[in-house]
């Protein structure tokens, strides 16, 4: 979890995610100066409730599929992520917007065989096996809960 933005992050994509209610179901639009990406994933935990090992499947979509998915009951998020670098390793920062806003995450995505990295220079909280801090729990998080883990109280 970092406190705000650092600074020399680079190639910023909106990405707007629907996670589908009671599903292990999200759909997604990255959008980026080169266009925009449409997909369909599902992100499935290897160890029950630890957000930190999954395994995700991605289905790429056509604007028109996406747009007649869309109507599936979700909740949404959307963020900003940009690249950044720390101590020579390259990580995903999310600015997240509109109810979430405030919140700052960064992450690295890791093969299985990889060893596990310490986070950015700039973290302020390692938040990797923390339930609060994954995707589908933010979408469905109350304001109530929203407040208490953005602000850290």
């Amino acid at each position: 979890m970092l406190k705000g933005l650092p600074p020399g992050l680079i190639n910023e994509r909106v990405i707007v995610d629907h996670y589908w209610i009671e599903t292990t179901l999200r759909l997604r639009m990255i959008q980026n100066r080169d266009g925009v990406v449409y997909k369909l994933s599902q992100k499935i935990r290897l160890n029950g409730e630890d957000p930190e090992l999954v395994k995700i499947t991605n289905i790429y979509l056509s604007e028109a599929e996406f747009h007649a998915l869309s109507v599936t009951p979700a909740t949404i998020i959307s963020k900003s992520r940009w690249d950044a670098t720390s101590n020579d390793v390259r990580f995903a920062v999310d600015e997240f917007k509109g109810r979430h806003s405030g919140l700052v995450l960064a992450e690295i995505e890791l093969r299985e065989d990889e060893p596990r990295v310490s986070g950015p220079e700039y973290a302020v909280a390692e938040v990797t096996n923390a339930n609060e801090y994954s995707g589908g729990w933010l979408a469905a998080a109350s304001e109530t809960d929203l407040r208490r883990i953005i602000n850290r109280e």
